[in-house]
């Protein structure tokens, strides 16, 4: 039978925040381990903050869209700071989505009709969403209009998100 030691159950005293582990098997003259636990409870806030946390990563997917709403937030305002021309190659972008889906429909019909109310939906929120980076390029962030219009079309594209997921 091969020689091997069991650990020892160690009783640790009422309030200890240092553990030591017993060395493994295979590692003769390694240093022990020690895990240094700190005695603070975890705040309120940080307790709030981990639930969010979790919670949104769990729903990660459901909630994609939104995320790259404020992402898409964020980089037109730097946009706005760096390269206010850029309104001039967006806004002649807006016309593509609509575009793009005549040209399918004109080439392959039968194509469109599989899904044509989801189809005319997200290129008509493609367009809605490339006109408002446009219009916020060149007007700024912080155009109150504008940004009621980013919260109409993040719960718009969200709504439509949900319910594409759903019906898959």
């Amino acid at each position: 039978m091969a020689r091997r030691s069991r650990p020892r159950t160690v009783q640790v005293p009422r309030g200890a925040t240092t553990v030591r582990i017993p060395t493994q098997r295979g590692a003769k003259g390694a240093p022990p381990v020690v895990v240094v636990v700190s005695e603070a409870r975890p705040t309120l806030s940080s307790r709030i903050a981990r639930a969010a946390g979790g919670w949104a990563w769990r729903h990660r997917a459901a909630w994609a869209p939104t995320a790259y709403a404020v992402l898409a937030y964020v980089l037109t305002a730097v946009v706005h700071a760096i390269g206010p021309w850029m309104v001039y190659v967006l806004a002649p972008a807006a016309f593509v989505p609509p575009l793009a889906l005549y040209g399918i429909q004109a080439k392959d019909p039968d194509r469109i009709k599989e899904r044509p109310g989801r189809l005319l939906a997200a290129a008509v929120l493609a367009a809605l969403a490339i006109a408002w980076t446009a219009a916020t390029v060149h007007y700024g962030p912080l155009t109150v209009p504008l940004a009621w219009v980013w919260v109409g079309l993040t719960v718009a594209v969200q709504v439509f998100w949900l319910v594409v997921r759903r019906s898959k």
